[in-house]
């Protein structure tokens, strides 16, 4: 997804319960603009988890493309550097042998790495040169969330993985380069599957995984800001082997704008069969039944657009879990307003709506601080604090759903969040949640670069449970189990 966010003063409304949590660590990252989510896991077997983020600022170079930072003291473990911007969410495997998870994560113009995650060297890269030779070569963007089985019989589990997005064409062009559904070999990079969108379509949607009737499918999507599309499932092992995404069945479609969020996936009407919920740009979330197609309910809101994977947790007092996700008034690029949003899963009717923040396109965590059956919201607030001179700052915000109350914790930043989900993890495993986010100043001048800042928080001990940790969940794709 392009970052052509234009910036619209607005008045900046809070609820005002605030106070303060302990900073256990910040790192300040020059030239780095977070789009990624950070994922944690352990770098240097000190039984702590480490944290591992992609950066950078697109069409520009950087040295902190992708970083670690270890989870106990917030030193920088590694860099590594990239061309353009790294905004997928990393995911792990050891592939050379030495113990240690190795780092598999990418971006744009082509760019993606297999990461020795015990010192940051490079195990592979696919593409190795600039943005225009990619573009040239046929290879976009890319956009992944899973592994899937090993299909190269190397031992390794392989990355599905969509290529497309053309990240130099105007909003304006409607002819697009069709993307493709890739599979990649983790141990070596190799293109070992690929096949065209079935109906010729860009697409944004970082493929996943969903179990239907005992066979895995495969769900992705198409279309962008100004360009329609849909959201299909094919049978895992149909594109596997015969290469091809022509039978794909489309279970959503838009003829005005796409499906560039990631849908998540959870049983809505208590058939043992995860449904899926998805957000279209045009403001619209539906809940689809995956044996039948049909869709369970869809909720349309007008003059919106949505920009923020959903998030699930259980926010009324019923046992189907419900849906959080952000909506933003207007048209891409320009919005004027942002709502949070909350609908009731089993029946689609809105439990919360409320005007908050500024710029919202980070999706949030989900946790019960309160021990009762209605969860909290965990996102970043942005607040525009000199529409003079766009001066942005933000602050963690835990929104009681049941009290419609926000308390704010830890320190107010520079900056703001801008696709990046905060990450609620026990680092050390003891117990005691932190909370890791992460955000970005706003350049100023032509030619000024941004700066990253990655905070490392505490939770206070009340927390009782974490039903939803970060972005696309607790198993880190989308899927939540009732």
């Amino acid at each position: 997804m392009d970052s052509k966010i234009l910036l619209f003063a607005l008045a900046f409304l809070t609820s005002i319960f605030t106070y303060g949590q302990s900073r256990v660590w910040r790192v300040d990252v020059e030239g780095a603009s977070f789009f990624s989510s950070p994922r944690a896991i352990d770098l240097n077997n000190d039984g702590i988890l480490d944290i591992v983020i992609g950066g950078g600022v697109e069409n520009n170079p950087s040295k902190n493309g992708v970083i670690a930072i270890d989870g106990n003291s917030g030193d920088v473990l590694w860099t590594v550097k990239s061309r353009t911007q790294i905004y997928t969410s990393a995911l792990f495997q050891d592939i050379n042998g030495d113990t240690i998870p190795d780092v598999f994560i990418g971006g744009r113009a082509a760019n993606y790495f297999a990461i020795d995650g015990s010192n940051g060297e490079l195990l592979w890269e696919f593409f190795e040169g600039g943005q225009n030779e990619s573009r040239k070569a046929g290879f976009l963007n890319f956009f992944g969330t899973q592994f899937i089985h090993d299909i190269d019989n190397d031992g390794f589990k392989d990355l599905l993985v969509t290529n497309g997005g053309d990240y130099l064409a105007d909003s304006t062009v409607k002819d697009r380069p069709t993307a493709r559904l890739m599979v990649l070999s983790s141990k070596t990079g190799k293109i070992l599957k690929s096949a065209r969108m079935p109906d010729n379509k860009e697409s944004y949607y970082a493929p996943h995984i969903i179990g239907i009737s005992g066979k895995e499918h495969v769900v992705f999507g198409t279309g962008g800001e100004t360009i329609g599309g849909s959201i299909f499932i094919a049978p895992l092992e149909e594109f596997l082997e015969e290469g091809s995404l022509q039978n794909a069945n489309a279970i959503v479609s838009d003829s005005l704008k796409g499906f560039i969020l990631n849908s998540v996936s959870t049983d809505l009407n208590n058939d043992g069969q995860a449904d899926i919920v998805c957000a279209g740009m045009n403001g619209e979330l539906f809940a689809i039944d995956v044996l039948t197609k049909n869709k369970i309910w869809s909720k349309k809101f007008s003059s919106r657009e949505c920009y923020v994977t959903p998030s699930l947790g259980h926010f009324n007092a019923d046992d189907t879990p419900d849906v959080f996700a952000i909506l933003a008034k207007g048209t891409f690029p320009q919005y004027s307003m942002f709502e949070i949003l909350v609908v009731d899963g089993e029946t689609g009717d809105v439990i919360l709506r409320r005007e908050r923040g500024f710029n919202q396109f980070s999706p949030a965590a989900v946790i019960n601080f309160d021990k009762d059956e209605v969860d909290e919201i965990v996102y970043l607030e942005n607040k525009v604090v000199d529409p003079s001179t766009y001066s942005i700052e933000n602050k963690l915000c835990i929104y009681d759903v049941e009290q419609t109350k926000a308390t704010f914790l830890g320190p107010q930043r520079q900056g703001m969040s801008m696709a990046s989900a905060p990450l609620v993890v026990d680092l050390g495993g003891n117990g005691d949640f932190e909370v890791v986010v992460c955000s970005s100043t706003i350049p100023k001048k032509e030619g000024q670069l941004p700066k990253g800042t990655i905070e490392c928080i505490t939770l206070p001990k009340s927390v009782s449970s974490v039903r939803w940790p970060g972005y696309l969940g607790p198993n880190e794709n989308g899927k939540l189990d009732n």
